[in-house]
């Protein structure tokens, strides 16, 4: 099972995140979000989070703009949290591309099974702590390898992988002490039931 420790705003979370076994650590450049961080906050979380992954978080930003980010920051991943299109997706370069479906109001679950990217993540819209429908993202785990995001906490983690049967689980404010500040001794208990 994977573990993605994501919405990291501080290097020494970053460093604790990656020493407990995190597979991949996410950075979120999206300015309404309260994890927000600038590029060069990336760039400096992303340079202490090995032997983690690293992953950076958008939201519907423009293309150009994205792929030159992409080849400033070369991160693992990027993570497509907006209305990126499948057309969007595949006319990116040079990275992996992961894209997050809020399973709680996607109308067709097709949508998320054929989308062209490298993983989905089944999520309840970004930022909101609270779980998608754990039914609907089982539905999409027996075609699509996914990560299961949305309320994660080290309490429930073993009950959503039982559930769910996703090949990774994406956490962020599970993890938190405030909104954007990881609480060590909550990344220890999830890594350790992983």
């Amino acid at each position: 099972m994977l573990l993605k420790i994501c919405g990291i705003t501080r290097e020494e979370d970053a460093r604790y995140a990656a020493l407990c076994g995190a597979d991949f650590i996410g950075a979120i450049h999206v300015e309404s979000s309260k994890r927000f961080v600038t590029i060069e906050q990336a760039k400096k979380i992303f340079a202490v989070a090995k032997p983690a992954k690293t992953l950076l978080v958008v939201r519907d930003m423009e293309l150009e703009k994205l792929q030159a980010i992409i080849a400033d920051v070369h991160p693992y991943a990027v993570q497509l949290h907006g209305h990126e299109s499948a057309d969007y997706a595949v006319r990116l370069k040079d990275v992996q591309i992961w894209k997050a479906f809020n399973l709680n109001i996607l109308n067709n679950l097709e949508e998320a099974v054929d989308f062209p990217a490298d993983m989905i993540v089944a999520d309840s819209g970004g930022g909101t702590g609270k779980p998608c429908d754990w039914t609907r993202a089982a539905e999409l785990a027996r075609h699509r390898s996914i990560f299961l995001a949305g309320g994660i906490t080290p309490e429930n983690v073993q009950e959503a992988i039982a559930a769910v049967h996703p090949i990774g689980i994406d956490v962020a404010g599970g993890v938190e002490s405030v909104p954007g500040i990881k609480d060590h001794e909550k990344i220890k208990k999830i890594s350790m039931k992983m």
